[in-house]
Parts: C-alpha cells; structure tokens; sequence
C-alpha cells in the first residue's frame, strides 16, 4: 500500500506507470483483500480501469499457472460463447516494485456489475428476470464444460450481473484449463458451494458441477416461488439457500425438506437431482441439466368476451341498462357551432301567435290601465299574472317544437344510458381496491409464512444445539471414565503384581531361619537366642530397626520392628548388631525380589482383564444408549419441524391457489367493467355536450329572437 502511493516508481506496466490509483479516504490505496491476495483499482490515462492483484503468499507454480489461463482464455472467440463472462488477465512478473524488490502482480480488466446475492436481494419478485439468470448462468456452466475448462471456486462472490443481464465470471486463482492437467488445486472452494467428498485431487474439468447444481437450483427455485428466497437466504449469510450443514446433515435440513416437497413438479424433480449428487465423488457428479426445471407458468385470466371487447356493454350487464340503437347522437366537436339537431326551423303560425299574445298580454295591464279600465292599485299584480301568461304561452310553444323534442330526447336518453353505466364504473373501483387488497394480503400473509418457517428453522437449530450439549455432557463423563479404564486396569495389574511380588519376598524371608545370622561377625548362639526369644524366628519377623538415642555415654538404643509393628528391645542387641540384623534382612529381601514373578498370573490377568473389559462394555453401551436416544431425540424434533414445515407450506400453496383464481376472477370482471367504465365516461362527456347545446338552442333568450327574426 505504501509502494502503490507512488504508480511511476512501483510499476514497470505503462498503463500502470501513470495511472491513478484508488485511494480511500485515510489509509491511502484502497485494497480489497482475500485470501491470499489484495486487489487495486487503478484507472489508466486513457480512462480504461484495471484491477491489480498482488499477491500476500509466495507460490512456486504461480506464473505457470496464469500463463496458462491467460493463454486459455486468450484464445477464447466471443462470438463462440453464450456471453461476455470471460475477464481479460495479463500476469506480470515485474508487477510492483516494494523495497527495491520486484513482485509478480496479475493485471485484469475492472468488471462493473452487481454481486449475485444482492442481485436477487433486489430482483427477487422478478420471476422471468430471475428465470433468466438461471438460464444465462448455465449457459455459462455449458460454455466451460464445452472448453474443458472448471472455475474451481463457483460461488455468489465470483457471479457478477452486468446492467444488460449478462454475468462475468471473476477471480481465477483456482481456475482449470487442459494446459493445467495432472496438477493439484490450490484451493478447494467456497465451503456452502462445494461437495462434501470434494479434495485437492479433484482438479479437473468437473470440479464445478456440484456448485453449478447448486447454484441453479437456487435461481430455479427463487423463480419458482420467491417466498423460498425470504424462508432459506439468511441477511448477511454466505450463500444462496443451500449452505454447507445441509450437504453434510441432509437429514435435518429444513432446506431440503421444503425444496423436496414443494408444489412445482419441476423444483421437486430439479432438488431431487441435486440431493442425489450429495454422496457422488466430486469428479463423478453429471453435467449440469436444465430438462425439466422450468417452472409452471402462473394461470392468467381469461379473456372478456368478444362484446365487452368490441366497445359495447359486457354481456353480464346485458338486461341491467336501456337498449339503444349502437349510434350515438351527433354531438359538436367544438364549443361555438351548434350540432344538426339543435337547429330551429322556419317559423310556424303557432310561433307567431305566441309572440304576438306575448306581446299584447304584456302591454295589455299598462293599456288598460290607462283607459281607466283597470284600477291603478291591480295593476302590478296584473302586469305579474300577464307576464307569467306570456311566459308560459311562449315556453309551451318552445317545446312543442319538433327540434326541441328531438334534442330533449337525445338529452334523456344520453342521461339514461349515463346513469345505468355508473354504477359499473364503481363497481371497476371497488374492483380495482379489491385486487390491490388481495396482493396487499398476499405479502402480508407470504410475509407471515416466510417468519413462520424462518422460526421453525430457529427452533430446530436451537433444539438441536440443546440435544447436543445434553449428549456431549452425559457422554463426555463416560468417555472420561472410559478413557480412564486403561490405566486404571494397569494400576491394579500393577497392584496385583506388587502383591504376588510382596507374597514371593515374605515366603522367602520364612524360609530363612534366624540361625543364619550367625554368619555374620559379633552374632553369636546367645543373640540368637534372644532374638527367638523376642519372637524373631525367621527374617520375616522382623520389618526394621527403630533407634532411640540411650541416657549415657551419647550410644542410641536400638529396638526391632516386628511385623506386627510392635516395637521389641532384644537383650545383647546394640546399635551395631541391629545395624547388621537390617542389612542382613535387606540384602536377603534384596534377593528375593531378583527372583520374584515380573507379570501376574494368567488366570488373575484374566480376571482382571474381564473385570475390567464388563466395565468397558458398559461404558460403551451406555455411550451408545445415549447417542441413540439423542438421534432419537433429534429424528421426532426433525419429523415434527418437517411436519409443521410441509403444512405451513401445503396452506400457502392453497392460499396461493385461491389467490390466483379469485384474482383471474377480479382481473376478469375488471376486463370487462374497463369497457363501461370507458363507455361510461365517454357516454358522460356526450351528455355534458347535448345538454349545453340543448340550453344554448333552445332557450328562452334564442327563442324570443327566433320569434322576431326568424332565424
């Protein structure tokens, strides 16, 4: 990081030399580290990006083998494989210049794309653009079986989605190409990708097939049905739905379970294929298949029927609204004209009458008035009752008028057909609220369904840890006992020879008489007797010599141990005789022990060994008893999350099912109250237009001046 601080000094690349490297905002060249390298963004002059690897630990094969890859891929043609997966690399010996020492660095075009696990994070819901990842991801599976060609290390890390959909396939440190053949791997993979029977000699062209199992199933069945991706992807988890426990527990695994059991026969049949492949050697696993793992389509709703289609009313309303003639009134297109319809003709002599009676009942209170006829004081109330007369005698021949009718008529019946559709523009309202509040409880409820499945795989994990540590603490008291057992038999094979070794000793010291002491200088026939006379017969009698410091001349007493322990002072034995007495018995013990037994008897071996070999089995057994009862344990918890986990499923797959069908159901009805609604509001617009024409023809005002003009 500190070399990288300085491009022109530390790299010999000219793309390099004088480009810019990434920085962070403190610590300087922003590095991405993993397991035994750190990668550098630096961006050339002419804008193209790289990706720098340089490498944390030294490998002799190292530019061998990206000579290799980068030859193999160097060759590929484009227009040959399903996609752009391919990432241009270029090993450079002389790659970073760090204390005066040159190291090697691999040179790789930058990939902008998005990392598999926060793709489906956010494309989830997406059915078909998550079905097409599936596919383009085994395409890309087909190109490199295709070359002979393994990645080594297939996980979500190494898939990258480009913006058009396409993936690139990065980091090839564990990569296989047929120059590579008869090497070892240098890596075995991510573990919740790989084979449980996968090794380092594995290396070869079908070391990715189990992860492309794997990894397609997950796409296959996040397709199928989304809610699998809420129920087995952890937040912050490394891996898709499958992990590592569930290729080495597949028995207690909640993921099999509910990927074995679902509704779509083709998951069943795709997850079936892949928990196949779980006790297969890794090179033994077949070749990525796509036959058959298509999900089954979502039923759509039917189509309305051919009238709804058509414009007119929908069949099911047929009998509800007023049958009209399929042509509509002409109405104006524009806000000055006026349409056919609302246009008066030639005056007729009722016209003229009620204009002329109009007139002269309007004047006629006033004329009277002034010839004295009518009392000033009735004058108002008559001039009142002669314009209302008028009024009415000219309205009443206004609507008599056939254009009048006509147009009245349009109006009605426009106001008529208007009114009946209205109700079926609510009814698409209420539909349309009804739809939104099926899917609003279809979340919520898959939501439910996701945290119900979510906590038996808590439960189960938690159980399973509790069964665990009850077993470990009740067995691990019994392996220590028997772990124990051997040397515990060895300590009482070791007892048992001490005894017959003790036995062999003493036999021998009473055999030896205490007249053999006279051998030996300053003991005579008189000791002898006092020794006898002490109750010291033979060597036995006798275990030790205590010594007691006497009263004069600073001499000790000396007292003999019998082998009772009883402590006897034998007249005419001094410290020096008693001195002699010892050694005499200890050289004689001394002997004895030379020629004792160095194993114990067959027959007592046996003995002990059988005692000891009962406890074993029992130990054993109870071992056994117990890791039984606890798979026992583990087997009725498993049945019963798998239980509870097939029936949280079997409901959310009816739920899913009566949602479907009473969606096409509103979907349908909504289909067919989109053509009234339309009809509806076109009918209203038709209806505003007659009636303003209708009052703009054939109003009082328009009325009047027909009568005087005549136009």
């Amino acid at each position: 990081m500190e070399a990288l601080q300085n491009p022109t000094l530390c790299f010999e690349d000219p793309n390099l030399k004088h480009g810019t490297v990434q920085q962070s905002p403190v610590l300087g060249p922003k590095a991405i580290s993993g397991n035994f390298a750190s990668v550098f963004s630096v961006t050339a002059p002419g804008g193209e990006r790289y990706a720098l690897k340089c490498f944390t630990r030294d490998s002799s094969t190292l530019e061998a083998r990206y000579q290799a890859i980068s030859r193999q891929l160097a060759g590929l043609r484009p227009a040959k494989l399903s996609q752009p997966w391919p990432v241009g690399i270029e090993y450079l010996p002389r790659g970073v210049l760090v204390a005066g020492e040159w190291y090697p660095a691999l040179k790789m075009a930058w990939v902008e794309g998005t990392s598999l696990i926060t793709w489906i994070d956010r494309n989830a819901r997406d059915t078909a653009a998550v079905l097409r990842t599936a596919e383009r991801f085994a395409a890309l599976v087909a190109d490199l079986e295709k070359l002979g060609v393994a990645h080594g290390d297939l996980q979500h890390g190494n898939l990258l989605v480009a913006a058009d959909g396409t993936l690139r396939l990065v980091d090839y440190d564990g990569m296989y190409v047929p120059a590579l053949k008869g090497q070892g791997a240098t890596e075995n993979g991510h573990r919740n990708y790989q084979s449980p029977a996968r090794t380092s000699a594995d290396f070869g062209p079908a070391m990715d097939r189990f992860s492309a199992w794997v990894i397609y199933l997950s796409l296959v069945a996040t397709a199928t049905d989304p809610i699998i991706w809420d129920q087995l992807h952890e937040d912050q988890g490394e891996f898709l739905i499958l992990k590592e426990d569930d290729f080495k527990e597949p028995r207690t695994s909640l993921a099999w379970s509910l990927l074995l059991t679902h509704a779509d026969p083709g998951l069943r049949a795709l997850a079936a294929q892949t928990h196949g492949h779980l006790t297969s050697a890794a090179h033994a696993v077949p070749p990525l298949s796509t036959a058959g793992a298509i999900p089954t389509p979502i039923p759509t709703p039917r189509p309305a029927p051919a009238a709804a289609q058509q414009g007119g009313p929908p069949s099911w309303l047929a009998g509800h609204i007023p049958q009209h003639p399929q042509s509509t009134p002409a109405v104006s297109s524009g806000g000055t004209g006026t349409a056919a319809g609302t246009v008066l003709a030639r005056r007729r002599p009722a016209d003229i009458l009620s204009g002329v009676f109009a007139l002269t009942g309007s004047a006629a209170p006033a004329t009277l008035t002034a010839i004295s006829v009518l009392p000033t004081g009735y004058m108002a109330a008559a001039q009142l009752g002669a314009l209302l007369l008028s009024g009415g005698a000219l309205h009443a021949t206004r609507r008599a008028r056939p254009e009048a009718r006509a147009s009245k008529a349009r109006v009605q019946v426009l106001r008529q057909r208007v009114g009946a559709l209205a109700d079926s523009a609510a009814a698409a309202q209420k539909i349309h609220q009804e739809i939104e509040a099926l899917n609003a409880a279809g979340v919520t409820r898959d939501t439910q369904i996701s945290q119900q499945i979510k906590s038996f795989q808590t439960e189960l994990r938690d159980e399973q840890s509790r069964i665990t540590v009850a077993l470990n603490k009740e067995t691990g008291s019994l392996r220590t006992k028997l772990s124990g057992l051997t040397t515990r038999e060895q300590k009482q094979l070791d007892a048992a020879l001490a005894s017959t070794v003790k036995t062999h000793v003493q036999d021998r010291l009473r055999r030896t008489p205490i007249q053999d002491v006279k051998k030996l200088s300053n003991m005579g026939s008189g000791t002898v007797t006092a020794l006898i006379a002490a109750g010291i017969r033979t060597a036995a009698d006798f275990t030790g010599v205590r010594y007691v410091q006497g009263s004069r001349y600073g001499n000790r007493d000396a007292y003999l141990i019998r082998s009772t322990g009883q402590q006897v002072k034998v007249p005419g034995v001094g410290e020096v005789r008693a001195t002699a007495l010892e050694s005499w018995r200890s050289s004689l013990e001394q002997r004895a022990r030379k020629s004792a037994p160095t194993s114990v008897g067959v027959q007592e071996r046996a003995a002990i060994r059988q005692q000891f070999g009962a406890q074993k089995k029992r130990y054993e057994a109870e071992i056994t008893q117990a890791e039984g009862a606890a798979r026992r344990k583990r087997d009725q918890l498993q049945q019963r999350i798998t239980t509870r986990l097939q029936q949280a499923n079997k409901e959310k797959q009816q739920h899913q099912a009566a949602t479907q069908h009473q969606r096409a159901v509103l979907l349908q009805r909504q289909a067919q109250l989109a053509d009234a609604t339309t009809t509806h509001d076109l009918l209203a617009t038709q209806l505003a237009t007659a009636d303003a024409e209708h009052r703009r023809g054939f109003g009082l005002r328009r009325y009047l001046r027909f009568v005087v003009t005549g136009h």
